[in-house]
C-alpha cells in the first residue's frame, strides 16, 4: 500500500456476475431455495463470488455463504475513517480477490475477507457509475457540469495511474430521469410528459477490456482496450418487443396508489415508445457475456449468452424478476449468477424480512 492508494493487480478485472450457461435449459426442473436474511436492513445490490454472497446494505457490506445461506460477517460501517462509508455504500465491484465499494466521493477497497486495503479518490464527479482500474489505467463515466451548471450525461474517460485525464473515449450514455419534487411541494404546474421506458447504458471491465452497452444503438456492446481504443462492436439483430397497453395501465395504477400521487404523478402524462429497448442489462465473467432482454415467455425474461467476440451461444427464458424500464441501469443490482445458480433477493412482507432466492 503506497500513498493511500488501493493495491489492485493489472490482470483480469472482474465486475458483476459469473455467467456459465449452456444452450440448454439448465434451470429447468430445479427447485428453488429461499433463505431468510434477518441481518439485512435495506439492501441495494447483490454480488455472488466464489461461493459467497455480498450485499450492499444501508450501512455496510453484509456477507453470507451461498451453499447454506449462513451469515458470515459485515464489512465496513458508517463514518469518515479508513474503510468507513461517509454516505453509506452505493455499489460493489469485485476485481480479482478484492472488493471495491463505491462511497460518495471515493472507493473503499477490501480483500474478500473484508480486510481494508486502501482508498481510491475520484478525479471527477462520478455519479452512479463505478470508477475502475483497467490495465495500467482507470476508467470512469463522470457526469460533469455544463457551463450553465446542469449535469451533462455520463461520458467515458480514461485516466492514467496518477488519475490524470488521458483521453475521452465514449459519448454520453442514456441519461437518468430527473428526481420528483420534494414531498409536500405545493407549487402547482402544468402537466408534463414522463417517459416510462428509457434506453439502457452501463459498462464493465473484464480482462483489461472495457465493455460498454448502449441500447440507444439497438443491441450494441462496444469493446475498448485499456487506452479507450475501439476494438470491435458487438451488434445483433433482434425481434422488437412491442410495449402493451397493459404495461401503461399497471404503471398508472401504481402511481395512483403512491403517496406522491397528488404532488407529482397527477401532474404528468405517461409516455412510452412503441417498443422496449433491445438490451436492459448485461454482465461478463468466465469468458461469457450475459445480456438481459425485454422478451418474455411464461413470466420469465430472456437472457442471451455470448462469447467475448459476441457470438451467440444460447438463449433462454429464465430471468424471474420484473425489470425496471424507467431506470434500467438498476436491473443488475437485484440478481447475480454463480455457476448454474441464479441468485436474487426480495422482501417477504408477511415475514417482514429480506430473503435470498437460489434457483
Amino acid at each position: 500500500m503506497n500513498n493511500g492508494r488501493c493495491s489492485i493487480p493489472t490482470v483480469a478485472v472482474l465486475l458483476g456476475i459469473l455467467c456459465i450457461f449452456s444452450s440448454g435449459s439448465v434451470y429447468s426442473g430445479r427447485t428453488e431455495r429461499i433463505i431468510a436474511l434477518p441481518e439485512l436492513e435495506s439492501p441495494r445490490q447483490i454480488v455472488v463470488e466464489k461461493g459467497r454472497v455480498y450485499f450492499i446494505d444501508r450501512r455496510n457490506v453484509v456477507v453470507y455463504n451461498l451453499s447454506d445461506g449462513r451469515f458470515l460477517k459485515k464489512i465496513g460501517k458508517l463514518g469518515q475513517g479508513p474503510g468507513e462509508f461517509n454516505g453509506g455504500p452505493e455499489r460493489l465491484s469485485v476485481l480479482g480477490d478484492r472488493l471495491i465499494v463505491q462511497d460518495l466521493l471515493s472507493f473503499e477497497c477490501f480483500n474478500l475477507e473484508g480486510i481494508y486495503t486502501g482508498r481510491i479518490k475520484e478525479p471527477d464527479l462520478i455519479a452512479f457509475y463505478p470508477f475502475l482500474p483497467v490495465g495500467r489505467n482507470f476508467v470512469g463515466f463522470p457526469m460533469l457540469r455544463n457551463d450553465d451548471g446542469s449535469l451533462a450525461g455520463p461520458s467515458g474517460r480514461i485516466y492514467d495511474s496518477n488519475l490524470k485525464l488521458k483521453r475521452k473515449f465514449f459519448g454520453e450514455l442514456p441519461a437518468f430521469p430527473p428526481p420528483p419534487p420534494p414531498a409536500g411541494s405545493a407549487k402547482p404546474w402544468g402537466r408534463s410528459d414522463k417517459l416510462l421506458i428509457r434506453d439502457y447504458g452501463d459498462y464493465t471491465v473484464y480482462e483489461d477490456r472495457i465493455y460498454v452497452a448502449d441500447s440507444s444503438g439497438g443491441f450494441s456492446i462496444s469493446v475498448f482496450d485499456e487506452n479507450g481504443i475501439l476494438l470491435r462492436e458487438i451488434k445483433h439483430s433482434f425481434d422488437k418487443v412491442k410495449v402493451p397497453k397493459s404495461f401503461v395501465d399497471e404503471v398508472v395504477k401504481e402511481w395512483k396508489a403512491s403517496r406522491d400521487w397528488q404532488t407529482y404523478y397527477s401532474h404528468v402524462n405517461p409516455v412510452v415508445p412503441k417498443y422496449f429497448p433491445a438490451l436492459i442489462d448485461f454482465k461478463i465473467n468466465t469468458g461469457r457475456i450475459c445480456a438481459l432482454t425485454a422478451a418474455k415467455k411464461d413470466d420469465l425474461y430472456e437472457i442471451i449468452v455470448m462469447d467475448l467476440e459476441g457470438k451467440i451461444l444460447g438463449r433462454e427464458f429464465r430471468f424471474p424478476l420484473q425489470p425496471n424500464f424507467e431506470m434500467p441501469f438498476f436491473n443488475g443490482f437485484k440478481y447475480d449468477i454463480e455457476g448454474n445458480k441464479l441468485v436474487w433477493f426480495d422482501y417477504n412482507d408477511a415475514k417482514e424480512t429480506y430473503e435470498l432466492h437460489i434457483r
